[in-house]
């Protein structure tokens, strides 16, 4: 059935990574035939992209049933990166109508995360009346109703998740000088007097016995030596008990003011980021149907061989198949033109 689709990419939750250093810029591709669509660029979105932009997929006569979604990474100076994908079954979408899901992301046959895509379709109807009965080949004048889609800018309101700088009080350690008094210990040379014994030589007197000779009367006068007890000087070691005056090394102890470094906790004010839910406002393209009658008047395409061999009444039937193909081409070329002015 003619129409066309439209893609909201909302968001993903991505966990293949191409980039080694900073964050990704994912942006959604939309393949359905030969036909390529691609959504606005999540600049530095890394693995949590948001998108706000709608893409309208125009339905060619001839389509296929699986929409190719890819999710990529735009690189600047290389080839955009894959990141993963996942294919869309049209069907579902233009028997339901409208489509708001998660679906899974794929690379290389391995999870890849996941993405938040709403989808719609919308269908032309084409009601053609005769106005006039076909008499043989002359031209017809026709009534048929067209569906066409309008892009225009509306304003929403939705809750983004934003990180915002708070001011915090924290309790914090740090070393802080203190004078104090303290106790030391020191060592100096002070004069000490002692009392010392020593041995010193001093001249006495002593009585000892000697033998000396004297003059003896005996029977027999001789000489004898006998012994005499005779004071005499003579010099001995005595012990003596003396002050004397020296340097010895003593230690004391005193107060003395010192610095020393100790722990204070302190208060102090930082700034952190937090995350918080936030109302924005943005404005969003959306598409709505509206209904044109439009009143044609063709002339009949006479083929002369099929005139001579099938006759008048295929004919009528060839011409309303060439005008129904007329205008879902016409439609196309319509949607594309309203896509390339978007983007």
């Amino acid at each position: 059935m003619p129409g066309s689709f439209t893609l909201r990419p909302i968001e993903a939750n991505l966990i293949h990574d191409t980039e080694l250093i900073g964050k990704m810029s994912p942006y959604c591709s939309f393949q359905l035939g030969e036909k390529i669509v691609a959504s606005a660029i999540c600049k530095k979105g890394g693995k949590n992209p948001h998108w706000e932009d709608v893409v309208t997929m125009p339905v060619p006569v001839m389509n296929d049933d699986l929409l190719q979604v890819h999710v990529m990474d735009k690189d600047r100076f290389t080839k955009d990166d894959e990141i993963g994908s996942f294919s869309l079954d049209l069907k579902e979408i233009e028997t339901v109508g409208s489509v708001s899901k998660w679906y899974p992301l794929f690379y290389k046959n391995k999870p890849a995360g996941e993405i938040h895509l709403e989808t719609s379709f919308v269908g032309q109807d084409i009601n053609i009346q005769s106005q006039t009965g076909v008499t043989g080949f002359e031209a017809e004048t026709k009534i048929y109703h067209e569906q066409k889609q309008i892009v225009e800018p509306h304003t929403f309101t939705k809750e983004i998740d934003v990180v915002e700088t708070v001011p915090v009080t924290q309790k914090i350690e740090v070393m802080e000088p203190v004078k104090v008094m303290k106790d030391v210990e020191y060592t100096e040379v002070v004069p000490v007097t002692k009392k010392i014994e020593t041995i010193e030589p001093e001249v006495v007197k002593k009585e000892v016995e000697v033998i000396e000779p004297r003059l003896v009367t005996k029977t027999i006068q001789v000489v004898e030596n006998v012994p005499v007890m005779k004071e005499v000087e003579v010099i001995e070691s005595k012990p003596v008990i003396k002050e004397v005056e020296s340097f010895e090394p003593q230690t004391f102890t005193k107060q003395v003011e010192v610095t020393e470094y100790v722990p204070v906790t302190k208060e102090v004010t930082v700034t952190e980021p937090v995350h918080m839910k936030k109302a924005v406002e943005y404005v969003e393209d959306v598409i709505t149907t509206q209904t044109v009658t439009k009143e044609v008047k063709e002339p009949v395409i006479v083929n002369e061989e099929i005139k001579t061999t099938v006759g008048p009444a295929t004919l009528i039937g060839a011409e309303e198949k060439i005008l129904k193909e007329k205008i879902v081409e016409k439609d196309i070329i319509e949607s594309e033109k309203i896509y390339e002015e978007r983007f």
